[in-house]
């Protein structure tokens, strides 16, 4: 995990050479409808990045995705992702149309008790990495010099029949 951080954060900043680059900070939330093998779930997410433009129509993206975070009746369930993608654009008076295109590294964690009852011991549980592809749509909508209000999908798929729908609302904001 630690190797793919890293790998992120080289990539990221060797697509920055352009001079006259901006900076931006992006907070979502949203809604995920998230399956891995035959675990489902449904809820509420969040989302964290940080991005730049390293020409005029595209930008480089590294953020973290919270796909799920469930715990309901002796069944736990986490999924997180660190991802990298472009992003190309599109302007209008109103804001940015853009496309997102990117590779993520998914951790998957759940416990759930297999046994007749769950003080039976018997504990069926993962924790593991899959690596996932990303593709995006959303608008970026102008609501000041530097802000930003930003409407998303996301589709991330991947090993072992990971699949997640994601629609999120976010602020972001140049620097």
């Amino acid at each position: 995990m630690k190797q793919f951080v890293v790998g992120f954060i080289a990539l990221f900043f060797i697509f920055n050479a352009h001079s006259a680059s901006t900076n931006y900070g992006i907070a979502s939330v949203g809604f995920s409808d998230f399956e891995f093998k035959d675990v489902e779930n449904s809820g509420l997410t969040y989302s964290v990045a940080f991005g730049r433009q390293i020409h005029r129509q595209w930008y480089t993206e590294v953020g973290y995705l919270n796909l799920t975070n469930d715990s309901d009746n002796g069944t736990e369930l986490s999924g997180d992702a660190l991802y990298l993608a472009v992003l190309g654009k599109a302007n209008s008076q109103y804001g940015e149309l853009f496309y997102k295109l990117g590779v993520a590294n998914v951790d998957i964690a759940s416990t759930r008790y297999c046994g007749n009852s769950e003080f039976s011991g018997d504990a069926c549980s993962f924790d593991e990495g899959v690596v996932a592809g990303i593709a995006g749509l959303g608008f970026d909508y102008y609501v000041g010099l530097k802000s930003m209000v930003r409407l998303e999908y996301i589709y991330l798929g991947g090993e072992e029949n990971l699949s997640t729908h994601l629609v999120s609302l976010g602020f972001r904001y140049n620097f």
